[in-house]
């Protein structure tokens, strides 16, 4: 039988959400680097110092690698984070080796992500776009990380929320945090485990006057597409039924239900498919 080595890898994220005013609102613009509860670095709390740590009901998750991953390949991540009473969005993360340094490589699938670097270290987060200001109950980014070569050792996933009240200011925030273990694989035949359900960027983005909009599910179940505009008001629904397994995509004329052409500006499309929701903007150009 085929043997296999493992070791681990740290990926740390800092998920920010929901935070309103003028300097709220440039926070989630940027968030500062070194904030993902990796060794070393502070968490969502050093501001946001109203309760303890895991005190509220938000929930944070990442999906797109399973238990293991293969040297060398690439996993598209999907990132979710859950609040019944936010409204504003952020995130950072950083993937890290047991000594400190920097693992792999990330990369920003869409204008709702950018990646930078601070201290050798790589850090997405989001873009202004990427705040989703505006959306309530849950949002998803997604991030391509390309696995390290083989022997970088042992290594945890930390991962950092923050759910704001609302109100102007870090006062009424809640902070939450995990951490998950990731096992390096040497073996070709290991599976490689996709996020159930992946809400694809759409293309061309930004479109004039259509774009299309794909999502993929691994077994069939009810899905709801639909698009907002930024304040949540629902501007039109493409999917509402029954899908099956596999990909299924979607054309945006850039009209609401009524046939109304739609200004410039950016738009958020939602996905819901079982107990899963994703969601993603672009960019309407007149």
């Amino acid at each position: 039988m085929p043997t296999r080595s493992k070791t681990f890898i740290t990926l740390g994220i800092l998920l920010v959400v929901g935070l309103h005013g003028l300097s709220a609102l440039a926070f989630t613009a940027a968030p500062p680097p070194a904030c993902t509860n990796a060794p070393g670095e502070n968490n969502c709390t050093a501001c946001h110092a109203s309760f303890p740590l895991n005190s509220g009901s938000g929930t944070l998750g990442v999906a797109g690698i399973d238990g293991s991953y293969l040297p060398g390949e690439s996993y598209d991540l999907v990132i979710e984070l859950q609040d019944p009473d936010a409204s504003s969005w952020g995130f950072e993360f950083t993937v890290i080796d047991d000594e400190g340094n920097a693992i792999g490589s990330l990369t920003s699938l869409d204008g709702t992500t950018q990646v930078a670097s601070s201290g050798g270290r790589d850090y997405a987060m989001q873009t202004s776009a990427g705040a989703f200001n505006g959306v309530t109950g849950s949002v998803s980014w997604s991030v391509r990380w390309t696995a390290p070569d083989e022997g970088r050792g042992d290594a945890i996933i930390y991962m950092v929320g923050c759910a704001a009240d609302g109100a102007a200011g870090a006062a009424g925030d809640y902070t939450y945090a995990d951490s998950i273990t990731w096992s390096e694989s040497t073996v070709s035949s290991a599976p490689v485990a996709v996020a159930p359900v992946r809400l694809l960027p759409n293309y061309p983005n930004p479109f004039n006057p259509r774009t299309k909009i794909a999502f993929v599910l691994d077994e069939a179940s009810p899905a709801n597409l639909a698009i907002y505009s930024l304040d949540g008001r629902l501007v039109r629904q493409l999917e509402n039924g029954l899908c099956g397994e596999g990909h299924h995509e979607y054309t945006w004329d850039g009209l609401d239900a009524k046939g109304r052409a739609m200004p410039t500006g950016t738009y958020i499309y939602r996905l819901r498919a079982g107990e899963v929701s994703r969601a993603r903007t672009m960019v309407l150009v007149r």
